[in-house]
């Protein structure tokens, strides 16, 4: 997301960040990324329930392809879980993304189908410029 930090601003695009727990816990995560200003906790996971999010079954953590092959391209650029800070039963929330319009409507939705799953910042970013034309 970083790359594109400034293409999202010159276009007017509000970026926002969902992330699980409590204000204090985004705060914190958000942080030691550059990014606590753009961060909302989700203590009780309303805004999850409210796109349709999906849970992963945990059993099939070691043998999605395309979970294991999201997981190789984050370490290959220095990324990795941070199991310390993750609750079992939130590392089973499937990510998703949304753009909505100056109204909060929600215009365009991904759904992610195992932990890794969001789509490409460049996708994002296409999306919510079709939004504002």
């Amino acid at each position: 997301m970083r790359e594109l930090d400034e293409d999202f601003a010159r276009a007017g695009i509000s970026v926002r960040f969902v992330t699980i727990g409590s204000q204090a816990k985004a705060d914190d995560f958000c942080a030691r990324h550059n990014a606590a200003a753009i961060c909302i906790g989700d203590a009780d996971k309303h805004t999850y329930k409210a796109m349709g999010l999906s849970d992963f079954d945990l059993t099939k953590l070691m043998s999605t392809p395309a979970l294991l092959e999201r997981r190789n391209e984050n370490q290959a650029a220095g990324f990795r879980q941070d199991w310390g800070a993750t609750l079992i039963w939130d590392a089973a929330q499937n990510p998703g993304a949304a753009v909505l319009d100056a109204g909060g409507i929600v215009r365009w939705v991904h759904r992610g189908v195992h932990p890794g799953d969001l789509p490409p910042m460049r996708e994002l970013l296409a999306q919510a410029q079709a939004v504002l034309r």
